[in-house]
């Protein structure tokens, strides 16, 4: 039951993530929707990562993210590309950028 409510939070949020630079939404609203779906994946696998990690990588290529935000996804993008490859000081900038917004990851390693 948990995951499934994980993975249709996360489809909802992806759904969200993906119109970002469409729907005018702002960069906290990605971290808002970014966060989650980052926890979803942490908790149920590669298939939802694959899908997290496409779209926050549209919404990084986009050009409207800049700064602490660009710096946040270059590294998220980095952890589901590449889990072992992340820093814990990196693992930490992904914490904190959540936290920062409202969201504290609860599945996120």
């Amino acid at each position: 039951m948990l995951a499934r409510s994980l993975l249709t939070g996360a489809a909802v949020g992806l759904v969200a993530l993906s119109g970002c630079s469409q729907a005018g939404l702002s960069v906290d609203d990605a971290y808002k929707v970014g966060c989650p779906a980052l926890d979803a994946a942490a908790a149920s696998g590669s298939a939802v990562g694959k899908v997290v990690l496409s779209s926050l990588e549209q919404l990084r290529d986009s050009g409207s993210v800049t700064g602490e935000s660009r710096q946040w996804l270059d590294v998220t993008v980095d952890f589901l590309a590449n889990p072992e490859k992340v820093s814990d000081e990196n693992k930490k900038m992904i914490r904190d950028g959540c936290a920062a917004h409202g969201y504290k990851l609860q599945n996120f390693g």
